[in-house]
């Protein structure tokens, strides 16, 4: 059968209509899905405690997540900038951490809602910047997001998750308080400050030059009297040497190969957390550090 032109142009503006009908309802189906929130942070850590407070209400995306690379050494690619473009809340480390990132957030013409952790902890630029070794940092990290996205309905298990998170931090800072009491004062050895603040928190004392430390954590060359006198304090055998694997450096190795041979403990650490899960990330290095004192004797 042949269609006249009428019936023909009848027939698509019929088929038209309908495209646009369905076109219609699908927009405003009410099973659509809707677009999650965006969290974006530079550091591992912080991702991770973001991602244990928002859950499934929001996508979590951690920019630094090679345990193999040197963090003080990235460089924004165009990955980073177009995951902050989309963002909802970026969290910042601050202290000139990730100074890339917050360059990044600066660009958006419209800014995202900003963490800041340093402001937080009030660790001004040039302070030690590595805060994710510091429990209570991460505890005024987690208070700061749930007061965030608590206002907002597209959080609504924040405020529990938030809870159970800091009851978690809240056991860790009770086994710190612990060694604290036992062990305060007890040398150890580091070769860079990146777990400096939990050190710190423990009361443990640091005896290796702090001109080494720094010289090593910012890739500079420390002075022969400085490295002399580190192994010597490696040698007359301080209870545990902290040695952050992700810069590993001849002198490192050094240091390394001489607290073997002298009998000591060993706990090297990362600055990118490896693991999903920040407290469990943090009571492994605390735990190695506990049975390190434990043979120490300061602690039973």
């Amino acid at each position: 059968m042949v269609l006249s032109k009428p019936a023909i142009a009848l027939g698509l503006t019929v088929l038209a209509l309908g495209i646009f009908v369905v076109a219609v309802f699908a927009s405003v189906s009410p099973s659509a899905p809707s677009r999650r929130p965006v969290i974006v942070s530079g550091v591992t850590q912080w991702a991770a405690l973001a991602a244990q407070v928002a859950g499934p209400d929001a996508t979590v995306v951690s920019l630094l997540s090679d345990p193999n690379a040197d963090p003080h050494s990235h460089e924004a690619t165009t990955s980073d900038a177009a995951n902050v473009a989309s963002s909802t809340v970026v969290i910042e480390n601050g202290a000139g951490y990730d100074t890339w990132l917050s360059k990044l957030v600066q660009a958006r013409t419209s800014p995202p809602r900003v963490i800041d952790v340093a402001t937080l902890m009030n660790a001004a630029t040039g302070s030690n910047p590595h805060l994710f070794y510091d429990p209570s940092a991460a505890q005024r990290l987690v208070r700061a997001l749930r007061d965030q996205l608590v206002p907002a309905r597209e959080f609504p298990g924040v405020a529990k998750r938030s809870a159970a998170l800091l009851g978690q931090l809240d056991v860790t800072q009770r086994s710190i308080a612990v060694m604290r009491r036992s062990c305060a004062n007890v040398r150890v050895a580091a070769t860079e400050d990146v777990a400096g603040y939990l050190l710190n928190a423990i009361g443990l004392k640091v005896v290796t030059p702090e001109t080494l430390r720094l010289a090593i954590g910012n890739s500079v060359d420390p002075s022969v009297r400085s490295l002399a006198l580190a192994l010597d304090q490696i040698r007359a055998r301080p209870a545990l040497l902290v040695n952050n694997v992700q810069t590993a450096t001849p002198l490192t190795i050094e240091m390394v190969r001489v607290a073997h041979a002298s009998h000591v403990t060993v706990v090297n650490v990362t600055e990118t957390m490896r693991g999903a899960n920040y407290v469990d990330w943090m009571n492994g290095v605390v735990a190695t550090i506990r049975a390190a004192l434990v043979r120490e004797g300061c602690l039973s």
